[in-house]
């Protein structure tokens, strides 16, 4: 009982600690010798740092934001068999990136560390993240395709939970609710300029 108790401790304090590494500020300063926190939105998320330095840069973090989210899952899965530590895990490294405790609780919005959690926990919702995908490509704005593509990825796994399919189960509902609430709530100033037709847009 206590060696289940250390390792679903240990889980969530990584994934808090993997969705808390600062990728945007770690490729913004080693490849461009500049603090993105200090430049447009000031967000250390891919978003930004696409605007801010560039394509290059902007897709290097994506990926390993990515990857942040999907291996906090992972490691959770190889430490401990609880069926419910999995998703907990991925809204965890979701907080941690939003809230990093390496820069001074100050990141981004969740939305990539979100996507790797979800190929993790419910990869049927990943169509939900390429609605989100085909909305920015049609209204070149992140943000809308973000909160979108978190609207019906959430709804795709619910689905899957309520009619059992692909092994989703009630467990799940620890990732499939608050994730999505999570990057919602991180979004707020973007629904704010969104309402008043301000957002600004991938140029």
């Amino acid at each position: 009982m206590m060696n289940d108790l250390l390792y679903i401790a240990l889980s969530l304090v990584i994934a808090y600690l993997l969705g808390s590494i600062p990728t945007g500020i770690i490729i913004g300063k080693i490849w461009h010798r500049t603090d993105v926190r200090g430049h447009g939105s000031g967000s250390t998320g891919a978003t930004n740092v696409l605007r801010v330095l560039g394509p290059s840069a902007g897709a290097s973090v994506l990926i390993i934001d990515i990857f942040k989210g999907a291996l906090a899952v992972f490691v959770a899965s190889i430490l401990t068999d609880v069926i419910w530590v999995k998703p907990l895990c991925g809204s965890i490294a979701i907080i941690g990136h939003i809230v990093p405790v390496f820069s001074k609780f100050k990141g981004g919005k969740g939305v990539a560390t979100g996507i790797g959690a979800i190929f993790l926990v419910n990869p049927l919702a990943i169509v939900g993240v390429l609605i989100g995908v085909i909305v920015i490509a049609i209204t070149r704005t992140a943000s809308l395709g973000s909160i979108i593509g978190s609207a019906f990825g959430m709804i795709i796994m619910i689905l899957t939970i309520i009619f059992s399919i692909n092994g989703a189960n009630a467990w799940d509902l620890i990732f499939a609710v608050p994730a999505p609430l999570i990057i919602f709530a991180s979004h707020h100033e973007n629904i704010r300029r969104l309402f008043s037709g301000n957002e600004r847009k991938i140029q």
